[in-house]
């Protein structure tokens, strides 16, 4: 019985796919981060309005759920790469196929993880 691996998949998922994805997330938290502060900044200086709680707590959940997707992205990513070189290490083929794409060698380019706002 064969098991059909898909090598290119594998890696790719590993150290394209997955990293771009974690990137994007990492993105946007940055971005909440960014527009959050001022905001909040603002709303205490204009006489601390309830709202300014209510955006910070808003701001927070968001960040928190963000930063958990680009973890759990890079966590993919680098399993998919550590599964992938199981393969290679004893598998034939896997190894051939790897011989001709050297350059997924190594670990897969992660995204760096977000700064939590400060409210």
């Amino acid at each position: 019985m064969t098991i059909e691996i898909r090598m290119r998949s594998i890696y790719r998922a590993a150290h394209h796919t997955l990293p771009a994805k974690a990137t994007r997330f990492q993105r946007r938290a940055d971005e909440i981060t960014s527009g959050i502060e001022p905001m909040v900044s603002e709303l205490a200086l204009a006489g601390n309005h309830p709202v300014a709680g209510e955006l910070a707590d808003l701001s927070v959940e968001l960040f928190v759920h963000l930063r958990e997707m680009v973890r759990t992205l890079n966590d993919s990513a680098t399993a998919l790469d550590a599964i992938a070189d199981d393969f290679v290490a004893v598998d034939e083929e896997a190894a051939a196929w790897f011989e001709q794409n050297q350059h997924y060698a190594g670990d897969p380019e992660l995204a760096t993880e977000p700064t939590a706002p400060e409210v």
